[in-house]
């Protein structure tokens, strides 16, 4: 049984040095790449650790930071059931500014009372505050305190709000009327259904529109009778300034969602807060303006777990959520988020170093080798390069080889007679179609294949008389000008040249090589021939020649496409109806005056990009399908081949007539094709129209009349 399939083959070169490097690389690379992956998941580890050991230390100072005000709350509690009147009297605010300076995690200490929702508070005024009070603009900038006090004691219930520079230091007053009811607070409704002291959800405090959290302790005597509940709250920018120096890596990051998924702690506040229609909101943890943090919350909440690495931009997170075990009966959760590339990347670099290193060792080991079989190696690639230039039909001269050894210089003289001899039966083949065979990858058994193609026909005007007279020496020198310039027009748009009929060539696109754009290339070929025939047909005339004005004809459709013959002589061509079809449209050329006709396969494909003059439906000789056809005008954009000014109006016109040509309107349509007419006295199209129009008129056509010219003669 025969193996068809071709064997591996080493380069001479890479064979000598190919054992060295196949052992010497592998080993370097297992060896680094151990390394690599065993330090990196211990950088992944420490990771674990680092991320671990933040989320405890923000637990810790949650703790250092809840207990004492824990405590505040539970004494003012007690005070104001032991001495009721104490907390209502103005120096009782002394009591809640020695709270303040001896608790600086408070931002404010305040009572509410139940019986008429009497309300005092102490709060503390921190540089920078932007919104305080009723009014909702910033303290006065020497304020470090204010007071607040709504009663009734003066005979109406007002709100005032007096700004300290220090305790008993008055520098400002605000009083507006009562609009704020304590008992309506979500923080003292909480003081009343929670036995002992209650830890509000985070909200927006409603003086200084700073998130927070109020810890508070119902009031009432030891029958149960309501007194009020006091609180006290603690501004979230502390948990900010601590999760800011709480660094993951150089890119890492601690923040804390509470039970409802609000962000309450980040490294920035400003995330924390956003404003809505006037009004102060906390940001959702899946919405916060954190793409990073968003994207971790996200993931968390659609089940990716408490564990996980997310992909963000170029690099790798990974995300730890834990949840605190709170005293206070809240379920917060502290979410920890490191770059992989802040651990992982020493270890990255340590081993990109290891492999420099072990490569460097390689190439001078490598070149030291490839150095040494150089001399012998040399010859053998001439030897190759020459074979593939004679393999594409490059036969433009000696090999130049030379060698000390014999069989090397015995295969060059080889090569130097064969690449004789195909120069010259080069002569009897297309060079260009050879090149084009061997680039797609055919062979050269005989079949073909179904393909989507556009065909040229192009023809020499009464070709026979013109040359009458002419000896046949010049007659063939003169042609086979003419077709090394047409064939080079139709190749740099590239067609692939099938053959010459006589005066007549046969092209087409979209084979062997596939052409995505093949009815473009097309058109814009046969525009350039028809340029290049003018150029040629000048020089003709100008030597005394007679010229050889051409007539084209395109057409797309699908044919068989490939080798044809037999197994000793064979010939790459096209076959099919769409062929002869082609063929029978060039030829139309001389009935309608015309030199460029495609058919409506061709112009539905380009119509964006080149103007055409709708000609006739016909039915070729020898067919029995309606074609449309069209008069191939030029290109629409810039170019040698532009059409002119007026060129598109005047297609406009034409097309109208046509359209009043095909309704029957006989004597509209005779009317504006002899305005085309009188415009172009030479338009043999035009003149064909006004005789049917005439016709018609007198004469109608059957019902059935399918609007096309029916031709018998090829």
């Amino acid at each position: 049984m025969t193996n068809n399939r071709d064997p591996l083959r080493i380069p001479f070169r890479a064979s000598v040095s190919g054992v060295f490097i196949l052992i010497t690389i592998p080993l370097v690379l297992a060896i680094i790449g151990i390394l690599y992956f065993r330090n990196a998941q211990l950088a992944r580890d420490l990771a674990a650790d680092a991320m671990a050991r933040a989320a405890a230390d923000v637990e810790d100072h949650i703790d250092e930071l809840l207990s004492p005000l824990a405590r505040v709350v539970e004494a003012t509690a007690t005070l104001g059931r032991i001495d009721r009147g104490a907390l209502r009297r103005v120096d009782g605010f002394q009591y809640f500014l020695t709270v303040l300076e001896s608790t600086p995690q408070a931002d404010s200490v305040y009572v509410g009372f139940a019986p008429d929702g009497a309300f005092f508070q102490a709060s503390r005024l921190t540089p920078g505050l932007k919104h305080f009070g009723p009014s909702g603009g910033p303290p006065p900038l020497a304020a470090h305190f204010a007071l607040r006090i709504l009663d009734a004691s003066s005979g109406e219930r007002a709100d005032s709000f007096i700004y300290l520079a220090a305790p008993g230091e008055i520098i400002a007053v605000e009083r507006t009327p009562a609009k704020f009811d304590p008992r309506e607070r979500p923080w003292y409704k909480a003081a009343w259904t929670t036995p002992g002291i209650s830890l509000s959800d985070s909200y927006v405090f409603f003086s200084s529109r700073q998130p927070g959290i109020t810890l508070s302790q119902r009031i009432a005597t030891k029958d149960g009778i309501p007194i009020g509940v006091a609180g006290i709250d603690m501004s979230l920018a502390l948990l900010s300034r601590f999760l800011e120096n709480e660094l993951i890596g150089k890119h890492g990051l601690v923040f804390i969602i509470d039970d409802h998924g609000d962000l309450i702690g980040h490294p920035n506040l400003a995330k924390i807060v956003h404003q809505e229609e006037g009004n102060f909101h906390l940001a959702k943890a899946s919405d916060v303006d954190d793409p990073l943090v968003a994207q971790a919350v996200q993931l968390q909440v659609a089940g990716a777990g408490d564990r996980f690495s997310l992909q963000f931009g170029p690099e790798t997170y990974l995300a730890a959520f834990n949840r605190l075990t709170m005293r206070l009966g809240k379920e917060w959760t502290v979410g920890v988020i490191a770059s992989e590339a802040d651990f992982v990347d020493p270890v990255r670099r340590s081993s990109l170093f290891m492999l420099a290193l072990g490569g460097c060792v390689i190439v001078l080991s490598t070149l030291i080798i490839l150095a040494a079989s150089r001399s012998l190696t040399q010859p053998i690639k001439a030897v190759v390069s020459e074979m593939k230039r004679i393999r594409t039909f490059q036969l433009n001269g000696g090999s130049g080889i030379h060698s000390r050894i014999v069989e090397i210089h015995e295969l060059a003289r080889a090569l130097e007679a064969m690449e004789e001899g195909l120069r010259s039966f080069g002569a009897y083949i297309p060079k260009s179609l050879v090149r084009t065979i061997v680039a797609s990858g055919q062979g050269t058994k005989i079949g073909g294949e179904h393909r989507h193609l556009t065909i040229l026909f192009t023809d020499i005007d009464d070709f026979t008389r013109r040359s009458e007279g002419q000896p046949p020496e010049e007659i063939m020198e003169q042609l086979s000008s003419y077709f090394d310039i047409m064939s080079r027009c139709i190749h740099d748009r590239g067609g692939t040249v099938d053959k010459f009929i006589g005066d007549a060539i046969m092209a087409f696109w979209n084979s062997p090589l596939d052409d995505a754009d093949h009815a473009a290339n097309a058109c814009a070929a046969v525009l350039q021939c028809r340029l290049a025939n003018v150029e040629f047909n000048a020089r003709l005339v100008a030597n005394g020649f007679p010229s050889m004005p051409t007539r084209f004809g395109l057409h797309s459709g699908e044919v068989v496409v490939g080798n044809v013959g037999s197994t000793d002589r064979m010939q790459y061509t096209a076959l099919g109806s769409e062929v002869n079809l082609a063929s029978r449209i060039e030829s139309l050329n001389k009935i309608y005056g015309s030199q460029i006709i495609v058919t409506g396969a061709v112009e539905r494909q380009v119509r964006d990009r080149f103007l055409f003059r709708p000609l006739d439906l016909v039915v070729p000789a020898g067919t029995s399908k309606i074609i449309a056809i069209y008069q191939l005008i030029g290109t629409l954009f810039d170019g040698p081949s532009r059409v002119a000014d007026g060129a598109v109006e005047q297609c406009a016109k034409w097309q109208t007539a046509v359209e009043l040509f095909r309704r029957r309107e006989w004597h509209a349509a005779l009317a504006m094709f002899q305005q085309l007419a009188d415009q172009n006295p030479r338009d043999r199209a035009a003149q064909i129209y006004m005789e049917r129009c005439g016709r018609f008129a007198s004469k109608p056509p059957p019902p059935d009349w399918d609007g096309a010219e029916h031709y018998d003669v090829k």
